[in-house]
C-alpha cells in the first residue's frame, strides 16, 4: 500500500539558538572574530573553519531574510546580494565549501590564499636584507582573489558584508 504525504513549508526548530535573522549576523561576527584571532595567531587550520563558516554565515542570512521580510523586501535580498563585492565573496566561497564545484552560476570569486606581509623594521642594515628569513616567519593574510583578478583582504571583506547587512536590515525595519 503506497502512503502519499504532502509537505508543506514550516518552521522547524533545527537551528538551535538561532530564530532570527539578527541571530545569524551575530554569528556571523563571532565568526569573523574567529577568523581576526585566527589570523593574529597564523593558524591557517583555525582560518580556514572560521573562514568556511564565516562564508556559510553570511550566505545563510540572506534566506533567513527572505524567510522574515515581507515579500515586497524580500524580493530584495538577491538583487542586494548580487550588487555586492564582499556578499558575492563570500556566496562563492560558501556555495564551493558546500558543493566542491558550483555549477547554478559564474562565481565571481576565483580564489582564496594566503599572502605573505611585508615587515620592513626602519633599524635593520642593509645586511639584514640579504638574509633569508626561517621558513614559516613571514607572516600571512588571507585574500580573497575576484575574477576580475583584484585581490581584497577576507578580513576587509568579512567586515564590509557584517556591516552591508546590518544596514540593509536596519533600512527594512530589522535593526541589528
Amino acid at each position: 500500500m503506497a502512503y502519499l504525504f504532502l509537505v508543506s513549508p514550516h518552521q522547524v526548530t533545527l537551528s538551535f539558538g538561532k530564530s532570527l535573522p539578527q541571530d545569524m549576523l551575530a554569528k556571523a561576527e563571532r565568526d569573523l572574530a574567529r577568523l581576526e584571532a585566527a589570523e593574529a595567531g597564523q593558524n591557517a587550520t583555525a582560518a580556514s573553519d572560521a573562514m568556511f563558516d564565516l562564508a556559510v554565515s553570511l550566505t545563510s542570512l540572506k534566506d533567513w531574510l527572505k524567510e522574515h521580510l515581507p515579500a515586497s523586501a524580500a524580493s530584495l535580498v538577491e538583487p542586494y546580494v548580487a550588487a555586492s563585492l564582499s556578499l558575492t565573496s563570500y556566496r562563492d566561497i560558501a556555495n564551493a565549501g558546500k558543493h566542491r564545484v558550483i555549477r547554478k552560476y559564474v562565481p565571481q570569486t576565483n580564489e582564496v590564499t594566503a599572502s605573505a606581509t611585508t615587515i620592513i623594521d626602519a633599524a635593520l642594515t642593509a645586511e639584514h636584507f640579504t638574509q633569508n628569513p626561517p621558513p614559516g616567519s613571514a607572516p600571512w593574510r588571507l585574500k580573497i582573489v575576484r575574477s576580475d583578478h583584484s585581490r581584497h583582504r577576507a578580513l576587509d571583506l568579512g567586515q564590509a558584508a557584517i556591516r552591508e547587512w546590518r544596514d540593509f536590515m536596519s533600512l527594512h525595519g530589522m535593526g541589528a
